[in-house]
């Protein structure tokens, strides 16, 4: 009797300490797998940053050396969609800052799996020197170094959908200030020109990330189909001065 009560009481300790081994097991062996995942993601995205980098630097070299500055910026806002694109004139360089992300499924230890996101803050530099070939690199920098990039891209998105939506005869300077700046506080939208011409109507904007200290600003040039909420935007190097 004796022998089986013992035998009892070694079974009832193994059954939890088989969960705890099996639940200790889970949780290892789920974590291993979201790691490897994020790794993957990641890859991902760097992978696609340096396609984007080859394919913009190919479309620079093709672009001739009689390009200007503001068609070389289309260029690669064309190739990287990139909210902030920087020129340095003193050492013929471009830089595009463009926060990228990248998803995966993360596994569940119990509760709380499901898809998850990864981001990677990009900067794309892209130099003509003295021959006529481009150089370009890729370096990931600290997500701080995207939050300018990543508030002009929104303010940008946001312009281009209110300008879309606007009457054709609201299409003035005046209208357009009303329109993405109705208080005059935001401080985001400084709208430089608006001019008309044939059944188009363009808009420059100078769009600052007003939050920082530094203030980090994006020109962009708007250009409206005046019988359709068609817009299409494109970052210029500067902005024409502001009429009033």
């Amino acid at each position: 009797m004796t022998r089986r009560i013992a035998t009892g009481c070694l079974v009832l300790l193994m059954i939890p300490a088989a969960v705890v081994v099996y639940f200790w097991y889970t949780v290892w062996h789920a974590g291993h797998v979201n790691d490897e995942r994020r790794r993957d993601a990641v890859a991902s995205i760097l992978r696609h940053a340096r396609e984007v980098e080859g394919d913009t630097r190919r479309a620079l070299d093709r672009s001739g050396s009689a390009a200007g500055v503001d068609a070389l910026t289309g260029v690669i806002w064309r190739h990287s969609e990139a909210p902030l694109i920087a020129y340095d004139p003193a050492h013929r360089t471009f830089t595009a800052t463009v926060s990228e992300a990248a998803f995966y499924d993360q596994e569940a230890v119990l509760l709380g799996g499901g898809p998850s996101q990864v981001t990677r803050c990009l900067h794309l530099t892209f130099a003509h020197g003295t021959g006529s070939a481009w150089t370009s690199a890729v370096a990931v920098r600290d997500e701080e170094g995207c939050r300018a990039s990543r508030s002009i891209g929104s303010w940008a998105s946001l312009a281009q959908d209110r300008i879309g939506n606007m009457y054709a005869r609201d299409l003035t300077l005046a209208g357009v200030r009303r329109a993405l700046d109705p208080t005059g506080r935001l401080g985001y939208y400084d709208v430089r020109t608006a001019t008309r011409e044939g059944r188009h109507s363009t808009i420059t904007v100078l769009i600052r990330d007003a939050r920082l200290t530094d203030t980090a600003a994006q020109c962009y040039r708007f250009v409206r189909k005046l019988d359709s909420g068609s817009v299409t935007a494109l970052p210029l190097t500067a902005c024409p001065a502001a009429h009033r």
